[in-house]
């Protein structure tokens, strides 16, 4: 049976996936300044009640009945987590102006800048040959969210 995310329960608890420390809010302004970006206030709420873990709402579907599996959100840092994202980025080719939220080097789901201050959430997939397919899951954050659900 599907259940899908409703604002609620969105961290699995316990998690094997150590979460970041605390966020603070000037943490968060210094983590934006470095990225260059405003990070969309329903992520950074989810970040405030837990700094990275697993998702109980792992699951993500695309458009076309697809889905992915999330298994971790990465912590608010700016040495480890989401602060390494330019580093990943261009060390594995991806488009510029990607916040990293989740990956395993073959695939991620970021937050893209590219287009627009309100970032859309993209899945990217590497190819063989190297090159990455990128899809658009969803146009905000927050849509992302309604598209979350867990398999019980």
């Amino acid at each position: 049976m599907l259940k899908r995310y409703e604002g609620k329960g969105f961290w699995k608890r316990p998690t094997t996936y150590k979460p970041g420390e605390q966020l603070t809010e000037k943490q968060i302004s210094e983590i934006e300044e470095f990225l260059d970006v405003e990070l969309p206030q329903p992520y950074i709420s989810l970040m405030k009640e837990q700094n990275g873990g697993e998702l109980y709402y792992r699951y993500v579907l695309f458009n076309d009945g697809e889905a992915a599996l999330i298994p971790y959100f990465q912590e608010l840092d700016l040495e480890t987590g989401v602060g390494l994202s330019s580093i990943f980025s261009e060390q594995f080719g991806l488009p510029s102006r990607q916040i990293l939220l989740t990956g395993d080097m073959h695939t991620w789901i970021t937050l893209d800048y590219r287009f627009s201050n309100t970032p859309r959430v993209c899945y990217f997939t590497e190819l063989e040959n190297g090159r990455w397919v990128e899809e658009v899951i969803a146009e905000t954050f927050e849509d992302f969210l309604w598209k979350l659900f867990s398999k019980e």
